[in-house]
């Protein structure tokens, strides 16, 4: 019998990003107040201390979560804004995708957009400003493409601020009826990129 034969296989442990993955899960399933640690460890397959530390407390678990998510779509949407032609519909067209996509990909990314988009108010007031500024971003980024559409005359809205904030409501609350519309996710996107036109246009 060889060395390799006699010892077992070692199992690696799982480390913070994995950790994170896996609570994020939990509080997509449960909802944060319904999460515990101790399901969260589980899923895991670590034990609470592990987790903690990691991550302090649950709160402090969500604002990380939520610092990073919020800095990978804004930059996932920056990176495709600079390979798109430069016009208003082609751009909007652009953010409305990689929304969607960023939400609905797998299941994963389904239950971390539960938390994403929801879970932000349970922050304290200084963490929550700071999520709210990246939230803030997003929507100036919208208005600004949706104000060069006016200014191009490719869209008429007199209102291009009100207009990106109903165009990032419609792409971000996507989550729970994607389930029961009975299309793809190239398909919704499809769907979602004309009804954000109509209301740049309306």
């Amino acid at each position: 019998m060889t060395t390799a034969q006699q010892q077992p296989l070692r199992r690696e442990r799982p480390g913070k990003v994995a950790i994170m993955r896996a609570a994020v899960e939990v509080m997509g399933e449960q909802g944060y107040e319904g999460a515990s640690l101790r399901d969260m460890a589980a899923r895991a397959g670590v034990s609470v201390a592990a987790l903690y530390y990691h991550f302090p407390s649950k709160l402090d678990l969500l604002r990380e979560f939520l610092d990073e998510a919020y800095d990978l779509i804004l930059a996932r949407i920056d990176r495709r804004l600079a390979d798109v032609e430069p016009s208003a519909p082609a751009r909007l067209d652009e953010i409305v995708a990689t929304l969607i996509a960023s939400l609905l990909h797998d299941e994963f990314a389904r239950l971390a957009a539960n938390v994403a988009w929801r879970e932000h108010v349970r922050l304290e007031p200084p963490e929550r400003r700071a999520i709210a500024e990246k939230r803030q971003r997003l929507l100036d980024l919208v208005e600004r493409v949706v104000a060069d559409g006016v200014a191009s005359g490719d869209f008429t809205v007199d209102e291009p601020r009100e207009a990106a904030r109903a165009i990032i409501t419609l792409a971000t609350t996507l989550v729970e009826p994607f389930a029961e519309m009975g299309r793809t996710m190239a398909e919704v996107i499809v769907l979602y990129q004309r009804f954000a036109r109509a209301i740049a246009r309306a």
